[in-house]
């Protein structure tokens, strides 16, 4: 089949000649609408050099931090530079609806001027379990 950047770049080809009809499926159907803003994610990863995507449960896994701290997101294998552990998903919502919800905020993740809250489980994913370390970062949110 090729390599898995020439099978995504064929994909995105074939997405592109059918642009109209890609389009108008998102607007009816939210299941491929969430596959389309996947396939673009990957493209735009991929574009800004992305060697590689973790799957869960066969590089990464989501286990108990230790103490009370909860579950976080582990490597199980040494990952190298450049690959992509995920995308952060959740309700995308402006600042100021964010700080007026009822969210605790700790899922929530703050870029240009939109916050994803990764609190409710059923519309969030794996990601919600990256934990933050100041002084042991070892991975980077991109856009």
């Amino acid at each position: 089949y090729g390599t898995s950047t020439e099978v995504m770049s064929t994909l995105f080809a074939l997405a592109a000649a059918h642009g109209s009809l890609l389009e108008a499926a998102t607007r009816t159907s939210p299941v491929l609408r969430q596959v389309a803003q996947r396939l673009l994610w990957r493209r735009t990863a991929l574009e800004n050099g992305a060697r590689f995507f973790c799957e869960l449960d066969r590089e990464i896994e989501v286990a108990p931090s230790g103490g009370a701290k909860g579950m976080g997101l582990f490597a199980k294998v040494d990952l190298a530079e450049g690959s992509v552990v995920g995308r952060y998903t959740g309700v995308e919502m402006g600042e100021d609806e964010f700080d007026a919800s009822p969210s605790t905020g700790l899922y929530a993740m703050r870029t240009n001027g939109v916050v994803i809250d990764g609190e409710d489980p059923d519309r969030s994913n794996y990601c919600r379990f990256i934990n933050h370390s100041v002084r042991r970062g070892d991975c980077q949110a991109t856009q």
